[in-house]
């Protein structure tokens, strides 16, 4: 189970922000209708003072929304993919569980479920495990439970390899459990691929090439497609989208990703509050994009959360691909 609201001290910052937020805005509410009811208030007056308290009711509604009922709706996000297969595939594609002070067993249990229910063919685990070094490895557990008939496959993301940023996007680096988690999700029947390539033989010969995470320095995407014949269907999983700054990774007819959220917080009409972590452009949020005539990248926004506990239009995902 996640730690108790305000008891994490590595999140108490966030968690003291958010109850802040609450407590002044519903007090604000609160004086607001004690206000409006003065017999003594102008009609102006009173009607100002109710729409403050309004408004203020809708800011505490959103954040208690934002903070405990989001991150835990899982989604399922469907789109179709043109991939050169004979017969169709569902590929189930899944990032940044960052289990730890936000998300326990109980939430991974319930993703499995969510990933089984569609019954997929390969499924994606798109890097991004653990929130941070101090993060118990015993939330995965339920990642074994997993069905694919072609196979479970992952990579690692920054987190799991100690590479952080700030919220103002300042990069800095921590303890690297890579070793570990890669062995720990071998041992789940994961098929970790760093900077290395699988074959799965089912209806079609597919190859699934992986690398390492980009802010380590150490993905090598030469390692990765190295004696792969040219052609075999490919995909490519790299926890960071900016992969397509690289022109070789237009080897693979399908990539995918996580990494950016798909913002965590939006809001209406307006998009991310705060620039996602990437070089490429900010468009490159959540979706399916193509990025060259023959190479298509998908970004799935994850199921997890970094700095706050908060989600906001940006639902934990499982994204489907069906190939055909």
């Amino acid at each position: 189970m996640p730690p108790v609201f305000l008891l994490q001290p590595s999140i108490f910052v966030w968690d003291l922000t958010i109850a802040l937020l609450i407590a002044v805005a519903l007090s604000v509410c609160l004086v607001c209708i004690l206000c409006a009811r003065r017999k003594k208030a102008r009609p102006i007056l009173a009607a100002a003072i109710s729409a403050v308290g309004i408004v203020s009711f809708c800011i505490g509604a959103t954040v208690v929304y934002g903070s405990f009922v989001e991150p835990r709706m899982i989604r399922v996000t469907q789109y179709s993919v043109n991939l050169p297969v004979s017969e169709p595939l569902k590929i189930a594609v899944v990032s940044d569980l960052h289990v730890g002070p936000y998300k326990g067993i109980r939430f991974t249990e319930q993703l499995v479920r969510t990933i089984n229910n569609t019954l997929p063919d390969i499924v994606l685990l798109v890097g991004d495990f653990l929130y941070a070094d101090e993060s118990d490895f015993s939330a995965l557990a339920p990642l074994a439970d997993i069905r694919a008939s072609l196979g479970v496959f992952g990579v690692l993301g920054n987190h799991d390899q100690g590479e952080h940023a700030t919220i103002f996007g300042t990069r800095y680096s921590t303890l690297n459990r890579g070793e570990d988690i890669a062995a720990e999700l071998e041992r789940l029947g994961v098929h970790m691929l760093r900077n290395q390539h699988s074959i799965s033989r089912g209806v079609d010969t597919l190859a699934i090439a992986g690398i390492d995470d980009l802010w380590t320095g150490d993905a090598d995407l030469d390692a990765a497609f190295d004696q792969l014949p040219e052609n075999v269907t490919t995909i490519l999983l790299s926890h960071n989208p900016d992969v397509i700054e690289d022109s070789r990774s237009a080897r693979a007819d399908l990539i995918v990703s996580g990494h950016t959220h798909g913002g965590q917080i939006r809001l209406p009409f307006l998009g991310p509050i705060r620039p996602m972590p990437i070089r490429i452009s900010q468009k490159y949020d959540q979706g399916l994009f193509t990025t060259d005539p023959s190479t298509q990248l998908a970004i799935t926004r994850g199921v997890g959360e970094t700095w706050a506990r908060a989600r906001l239009l940006a639902w934990p995902e499982v994204l489907i691909l069906d190939a055909s």
